[in-house]
């Protein structure tokens, strides 16, 4: 008897454990890059960057293509998104990358953006200035910690 009290404590433990993971997605948006120039290696980096920590944090993630405008977005960075499909795939959050690149296609500034979309209202933004000086290894591990702490404003 007490043997199925013990099963049926445990059964039931992990029958009531609530486990919360949002929905996560990553747009990387690269500004000052020809329409013509071939894939950016480290556009694709910070999008790896992201799905792999918000990953092992326990959320689920999905991605957009890379999108590429000729210029900076003027005004509300939103209006590069269709937000209509984002809320239809069920997101819950939105993480935005805005990389700005020099004529040497080289990263000049990066803008972070984190938005909630039910109700739709930006949690987050910052800016950062791109560095050069840093090996591959050391750059992808530099953009998982700024990817890390992104996480914080994903509750």
């Amino acid at each position: 008897m007490a043997k199925r009290i013990v099963i049926a404590a445990v059964i039931c433990a992990f029958l009531c454990v609530n486990a919360g993971a949002h929905m996560v997605s990553f747009f990387i948006i690269e500004t000052g890059v020809p329409e013509d120039a071939r894939e950016n290696q480290h556009s694709v980096f910070w999008e790896n960057a992201f799905l792999d920590v918000f990953f092992d944090a326990g959320h689920i993630v999905s991605n957009a293509p890379i999108l590429r405008l000729e210029d900076r977005p003027s005004g509300d960075i939103l209006q590069e998104i269709d937000m209509q499909e984002v809320r239809r795939a069920g997101i819950d959050y939105l993480i935005i990358a805005q990389l700005d690149y020099n004529a040497a296609l080289a990263p000049s500034d990066m803008f972070f953006y984190v938005f909630k979309i039910n109700p739709k209202n930006k949690i987050f933004e910052s800016k950062i200035e791109g560095r050069s000086e840093r090996s591959a290894r050391e750059e992808y591990e530099y953009m998982k910690s700024i990817a890390r702490g992104l996480i914080a404003y994903v509750d």
